[in-house]
């Protein structure tokens, strides 16, 4: 049956085009393809042998593929060294037809086994106007091609010019992908080395026009605490007169909701009416990304062109990875301006410290028949604790506990060198050597005090109140009156809303009186030699710098010989460990009571690493001062 016959050799033939369809669909490398290709090709078409030439670059036909060459024109050969009919015919435009017949130059003039070969279909592969290359199937002389088998060749030749174009394609995308993702990794590079933000952001705006293949390229920043959209930096813009960089394009609108994501009319597109620095551009096409730093706006960047454009989706992810390292830009450049912003201010700070530490004693005093040690650690860089140590002689003339001191001073550590030590180790470092300090006669104004804040208000606080107690001290008037005027003193000078707690006692060399008034400050222990009891030097007083006028007891203890004092602000018992518990007074006995036979520095130290050690795994909540003051003598 004929028509059954017809009906099975079409599905076949369907069945072949579409295997012949999917193979160079799937395939990932063009000439392996081909290979495949062929294959199908001269089966479907009951012949045995075919090759494919490819035009290369400079237009010239390169052998692409093969199948089943007879021996004669075995490849490689001599009978490829050269062109050939077909080739000339299809570079003189004379391969008008679908399908051309032609006798094959290369099999009349090969020698040897050519299986009865002679003539070829030769089909060009177009890609419209384009020559990319020609089909060649062989038969006999005697053989004939029907007109299904040309119009099977026809449709071939279709499918494998489409194939071939949309490798190439697939190659050139390839390409430029690589090209991109190189100046993408260079222009990554090229920011992180750059001096500064304008040059790494007009490097962007230029890379970004370029691998757009657009004219202008731009930043605008959201600048919402203005209310304004600024540009920042441009690359292809014709500014208007007396306009320069940074510019507001957009007084009223930061975030330029009215332009489109992607538009190839940009002023028939937009929502609203241009602004005029941006209408002037006269820009037809144009694409946006968003540039967002955690999630917050902070402006768009734009690519333009003053011709018509469609970007596409490829070249829409392209921008927003640009977008994305302009992000990366901007955030870095704001952390590098907090690191420098931040080294000033410690560089201030410490500047601040060392003025700070210049209002404490640098040394001691040395005082006949008492041993005094003494220590002050901020919790952050300056502080609000002080101490001080007044002479008061019999005549009542201050002498400034910082005066030149009798004997030389001798290489050792100073003060400052034992708080820096107490920094990086936590515990206090060995006192043997120390410059002589100044020696102080008759008695002895010994003050503590601490600023109810930390950090730098605090400092300044400390710095006022120091002063004026001192000044107020020096004359020699009793406690409770030293207190009463430094505090009329602070209400009128003082407007930070700051206070200050203080005790201030004078120690009488002669007998160990001690005449001594309290600010709201933390009561000094007192250990006694003869007992090991623990007394506390109360009297009452309100703060100085809250209220006119306020009431302060003054009272005296004697120190005996070998007694302890030790003043010290809340910074010791406030100490907390990792369960947050402090320290406490019952702690600080313990450790004076255990420590009362040594030496004022022996109890400082001791006080100190305890307090290290119980609160080691937290930092220092608060300033840390302490005085310790010891009568000669007593029981060894």
């Amino acid at each position: 049956m004929p028509a059954q016959s017809d009906a099975q050799r079409r599905i076949a033939e369907l069945t072949t085009l579409n295997a012949l369809s999917q193979t160079l669909n799937r395939a990932a490398d063009l000439r392996e393809a081909l290979d495949a290709a062929l294959v199908h090709i001269v089966e479907l078409l009951g012949l045995h042998t075919g090759w494919i030439f490819l035009t290369d670059d400079a237009g010239k036909f390169r052998l692409a593929a093969r199948h089943s060459l007879p021996p004669a024109i075995a490849y490689p050969g001599p009978a490829w060294q050269d062109g050939c009919t077909c080739q000339d015919l299809c570079a003189e435009g004379r391969l008008t037809q679908a399908v051309n017949v032609v006798r094959c130059s290369r099999l009349r003039s090969a020698v040897g086994d050519k299986r009865g070969l002679a003539r070829h279909a030769s089909v060009p592969i177009r890609n419209g106007d384009e020559i990319l290359g020609i089909l060649n199937v062989a038969t006999t002389e005697f053989g004939n091609f029907t007109p299904a088998q040309l119009q099977l060749l026809s449709a071939i030749g279709n499918l494998l010019g489409t194939a071939i174009a949309r490798a190439r394609l697939y190659e050139q995308v390839k390409v430029r992908r690589v090209q991109e993702q190189a100046a993408l990794l260079q222009l990554s590079q090229d920011l992180l080395g750059a001096t500064g933000l304008d040059s790494a952001l007009q490097r962007l705006v230029r890379v970004g026009a370029r691998l757009l293949e657009v004219e202008a390229c731009a930043f605008v920043e959201a600048d919402e605490a203005q209310g304004v959209a600024r540009l920042v930096v441009a690359h292809g813009w014709q500014f208007l007169n007396n306009t320069s960089l940074p510019a507001v394009l957009d007084p009223q609108q930061p975030h330029l909701w009215y332009l489109p994501e992607r538009s190839a009319d940009l002023a028939t597109d937009a929502m609203s009416p241009l602004p005029p620095l941006l209408k002037a551009q006269r820009f037809r096409g144009h694409m946006a990304a968003a540039v967002t730093i955690n999630g917050v706006p902070a402006g768009m960047l734009l690519v333009n062109s003053r011709a018509p454009r469609r970007f596409l989706d490829d070249e829409a992810q392209l921008l927003d990875l640009l977008a994305s390292q302009l992000a990366q830009t901007l955030e870095r450049e704001r952390l590098h301006q907090e690191v420098l912003a931040r080294q000033r201010l410690e560089q201030q700070l410490a500047l601040a410290r060392d003025i700070q530490a210049s209002f404490l004693p640098d040394a001691c005093p040395r005082f006949p028949g008492y041993a005094i040690a003494a220590f002050y650690r901020a919790a952050e860089q300056v502080g609000g604790d002080f101490y001080d140590f007044i002479g008061l002689p019999e005549s009542g003339a201050a002498l400034p506990a910082g005066g030149a001191p009798v004997a030389a001073a001798r290489p050792a550590l100073t003060r400052r060198d034992l708080e820096l030590e107490f920094w990086r180790t936590g515990r206090g470092a060995p006192r043997a050597a120390r410059p002589e300090p100044p020696v102080i006669a008759g008695r002895l104004g010994i003050v503590i005090a601490d600023v109810t804040d930390k950090g730098v208000p605090a400092a300044l606080f400390m710095a006022l109140s120091r002063t004026i107690i001192r000044a107020t001290a020096s004359d020699g008037r009793a406690p409770r009156e030293v207190l009463e005027q430094s505090n009329r003193l602070l209400l009128a000078d003082a407007r930070a809303g700051l206070f200050v707690t203080t005790f201030y006692g004078i120690l009488d060399g002669a007998t160990g009186c001690v005449e001594y008034a309290d600010a709201g400050h933390n009561y000094p222990l007192l250990c006694r030699a003869a007992t090991g009891q623990i007394e506390q030097l109360q009297a009452s007083g309100m703060v100085l710098g809250v209220v006119p006028e306020p009431r302060f007891e003054q009272r005296r203890v004697v120190l005996a010989p070998g007694d302890v004092l030790c003043l010290y602000t809340d910074g010791v018992t406030e100490a907390m460990d990792a369960r947050r518990q402090l320290f406490g007074e019952e702690r600080l006995h313990a450790v004076l009571r255990a420590n009362a036979r040594g030496t004022p520095d022996d109890v400082l130290n001791a006080i100190l690493n305890a307090v290290h050690d119980f609160s080691a795994v937290g930092p220092q909540a608060d300033d840390i001062t302490l005085v310790v003051i010891k009568r000669d003598g007593g029981v060894p």
